[in-house]
């Protein structure tokens, strides 16, 4: 099964007050703690930022840039859309931004299951696997406004919301300055 993969870096990081992926973490980024570990799971990784935002990406990664299709702030959904629009192959495997701790087999743990619907992780719904083939309903309900969150259009398109197999802190998210202390905490603990 080839897969591309994105990180989806669209949110408006407004409890952090500035793009919580461009900030330290460890000896790095918080988006490039997120890229080592979603490189090696997918064939080729992308970024997705808003448009507004796409020259402080490009200047920093060497993986393609997406800016949102859309200029409306329309969420993760958008990121997956911009995604599937780019993506070459028939899986795209999708990953959060901030979400540094990430299970280096996501991929293949979603991959086990995966048949010709969406699987997401539970707990974490924007660590996801989705087919091509769905783009279409996918982009007409984000268009539309019946869709507007990962859950309602998984359920939409009869798609699996599954257990993966990981250490407890390995979705940990980081919405906040206290979140991202947390992180940076745990990161020293595992090394």
């Amino acid at each position: 099964m080839k897969i591309d993969g994105i990180i989806l870096a669209g949110g408006a990081s407004s409890r952090m007050g500035k793009a919580k992926a461009l900030l330290p973490f460890g000896n790095t980024t918080l988006i490039e703690a997120v890229i080592a570990r979603a490189a090696p799971q997918v064939g080729v990784l992308a970024i997705n930022v808003p448009r507004p935002d796409a020259d402080k990406y490009e200047v920093r990664h060497s993986h393609p840039v997406l800016p949102d299709l859309y200029d409306d702030n329309l969420g993760p959904l958008c990121g997956i859309v911009t995604g599937l629009t780019w993506c070459k192959t028939e899986w795209l495997a999708t990953f959060p931004c901030d979400t540094p701790f990430l299970p280096r087999d996501l991929v293949a743990q979603l991959a086990k299951q995966a048949l010709d619907k969406p699987f997401v992780a539970k707990g974490a719904q924007v660590c996801g696997l989705w087919p091509k083939a769905c783009l279409p309903q996918l982009k007409a309900g984000l268009e539309s406004g019946a869709l507007r969150s990962v859950l309602s259009a998984v359920e939409a398109l009869g798609g699996t919301v599954c257990e993966i197999d990981a250490p407890e802190h390995t979705f940990f998210n980081i919405n906040t300055k206290d979140d991202l202390a947390e992180a940076i905490r745990l990161s020293a603990s595992e090394d």
